[in-house]
């Protein structure tokens, strides 16, 4: 009878111990996971921003005038605009 105990003592503790390893290794999956969510949600946003600026550039290189000067002011101007949108950005990501 009390070698029945024993052996079911040392199951137990066997059982425990590999549920502590299980518990263990999701916590560090969870953890994980939250890191490529984040890093996801980063380039995510990174390529929506690149997007912008590319439509922003199309837009410029669209802008015809015949006047070079215009045209330069112009190119100045929206890439000012570009600047602020992605202080504002920067600073809603904050």
């Amino acid at each position: 009878m009390n070698k029945v105990v024993i052996n079911i003592e040392k199951k137990v503790l066997k059982i425990i111990s590999l549920y502590d390893s299980v518990r263990k290794e999701k916590e560090e999956i969870l953890s994980q996971n939250l890191v490529l969510k984040s890093d996801l949600s980063e380039r995510k946003e990174e390529i929506k921003r690149l997007e912008e600026k590319i439509n922003l550039l199309r837009i410029t290189k669209s802008i015809v005038t015949q006047d070079v000067e215009k045209n330069k002011e112009s190119r100045q101007k929206i890439n000012e605009y570009v600047r602020e949108i992605d202080k504002c950005i920067a600073l809603l990501n904050k």
